[in-house]
C-alpha cells in the first residue's frame, strides 16, 4: 500500500506523560514519520496543559521541546493559538487542519484562518472524524465560510475568506499541509489526477440549475462549492483511477 504511511498520533497533549511525548518525538525522528494530534482547540484544554506541565511557556512549546513539532506535523483545531505560537508553527513548518463543523458543534472556539495564513502556517480543512455531524469536504468548505463571515461579523476581521481561498484550502491547502504540494491538489501538468466528477443534474441533486440562467458557468462553481454533497459526486479518481462509481447518482 504505497499511499498509507505511518504517522506517530499522540491523543492529545493532556492525555500523555512528558516521558510519552518525549518517546513518540524521539520515534518520528529516528524514522522520519509524519505527526498528527489535536492543540489548542479549547480554552478549557490549554488551562489543563498548563496544569499538568508547567515548565512549558505554552501549549505548543510542550509539542516543540518534545520533537513533536516538525515539517511533518499536523495539528488540528488551533483555535486559541496565540502570536508566539502561530510563529512558531511557521518556523517548524508545521501544519494546521481546521476543523470547523467539530468546532463548531462543540463549541470550541473560531479559528482565525486569516490570521494564520498571515503567519505563512501551513493550513488544509479537516473534520476532526466524528466531532462534528460531516465527514464531507464539500461541508467543511461551507463550515470554513460560515466560521470566517462570523469573524467579519464580530469585527475581528475586516474581510472574511472568499469562496475561491476556502476551495484552495481544502484542495491545495490539504495537499501542502500533508508535505504532498507537489504531487496533488490541483490539476498542474505532471501532478497526480486526484478528482471528483461532480453531476450536476443528478436526479436528487439538492440543487437547481436552469439553462437560462446568465453566466451559468460562474454560478454552476458557485452551486458546487455552496451547496453540492455527496448526491451530486458521480466518479472518483485517485492518482488517475477511478475508485468510486456512484453509478446511483448519475
Amino acid at each position: 500500500y504505497p499511499r498509507v504511511q505511518p504517522i506517530i498520533t499522540p491523543r492529545f497533549g493532556p492525555s500523555c506523560s512528558e516521558d510519552l511525548l518525549n518517546a513518540l518525538g524521539d520515534l518520528a525522528q529516528t524514522h522520519d514519520l509524519h505527526v498528527q494530534s489535536h492543540i489548542s482547540e479549547t480554552e478549557e484544554e490549554i488551562k489543563l496543559v498548563e496544569n499538568m506541565f508547567p515548565a512549558y511557556q505554552n501549549y505548543t512549546e510542550l509539542y516543540d521541546k518534545n520533537k513533536l513539532l516538525t515539517s511533518k506535523t499536523v495539528m488540528a483545531h488551533a483555535c486559541h493559538l496565540s502570536e508566539e505560537e502561530l510563529k512558531l508553527f511557521s518556523l517548524r513548518g508545521a501544519a494546521i487542519s481546521h476543523c470547523p463543523n467539530s468546532n463548531f458543534s462543540l463549541r470550541s472556539g473560531v479559528l482565525n484562518v486569516r490570521k494564520v495564513l498571515e503567519h505563512n502556517v501551513k493550513l488544509g480543512l479537516g473534520t476532526d472524524v466524528a466531532g462534528g455531524y460531516s465527514a464531507s469536504m464539500l461541508d467543511a468548505i461551507r463550515k470554513t465560510m460560515m466560521a470566517s463571515n462570523s469573524l467579519q461579523i464580530n469585527k475581528v476581521n475586516e474581510t472574511g475568506l472568499t469562496l475561491e481561498e476556502a476551495f484552495q484550502l481544502a484542495t491545495l491547502g490539504g495537499s501542502q499541509a500533508l508535505g504532498l504540494g507537489d504531487v496533488i491538489g490541483n490539476f498542474e501538468v505532471g501532478k497526480e489526477f486526484d478528482a471528483l466528477l461532480i453531476n450536476t443534474k443528478a436526479s436528487d441533486s439538492p440543487f437547481d440549475l436552469f439553462s437560462a440562467d446568465d453566466f451559468e458557468v460562474i454560478r454552476i462553481g458557485l452551486m458546487i462549492k455552496k451547496l453540492s454533497d455527496d448526491r451530486n459526486i458521480s466518479e472518483v479518481y485517485v492518482a488517475g483511477k477511478q475508485v468510486v462509481p456512484f453509478s446511483s447518482s448519475v
